[in-house]
């Protein structure tokens, strides 16, 4: 999986030997913090705070949800010209009835290429704007 040049100095950042890229605050459970995410807690909280700023919120009222992430996600890829196989691949989308999903290999050097041209919030390409 390509990472971003953007997210590349914040996972470096982030402190090593953990067993979870993202962990949960600490409980009564987990005093300590640090253990995993359940993601069924995590999509109440982002509806709770969906509805809180006033944000259509949850399926079944045509609202937001999590998974709403990885279509907005795929969209903003889509719409900067990366190949559609190659964004399927990147969410993990493996089958499909073309036979480009069968066929389709994606190096990590053309994965690579392609995570540069997402503009993620800043309105132009990674490339450009890492020599800004």
């Amino acid at each position: 999986m390509p990472i971003h040049p953007r997210l590349k100095p914040l996972l470096r950042a982030l402190p090593k030997n953990r067993p979870w890229l993202f962990t949960a605050p600490p409980s009564r459970k987990y005093p300590q913090g640090g253990h995993w995410i359940n993601t069924k807690h995590l999509n109440k909280d982002f509806l709770k705070l969906l509805t809180k700023a006033g944000i259509k919120a949850g399926r079944k009222t045509g609202g937001f949800s999590i998974h709403s992430l990885r279509n907005s996600f795929e969209t903003v890829c889509v719409n900067a010209g990366i190949p559609q196989r190659v964004v399927d691949t990147w969410l993990g989308h493996r089958s499909g009835r073309s036979m480009a999903s069968i066929y389709y290999k994606l190096s990590d050097e053309d994965s690579q290429k392609f995570m540069l041209k997402v503009p993620l919030g800043i309105g132009k390409l990674a490339a450009d704007a890492s020599t800004t």
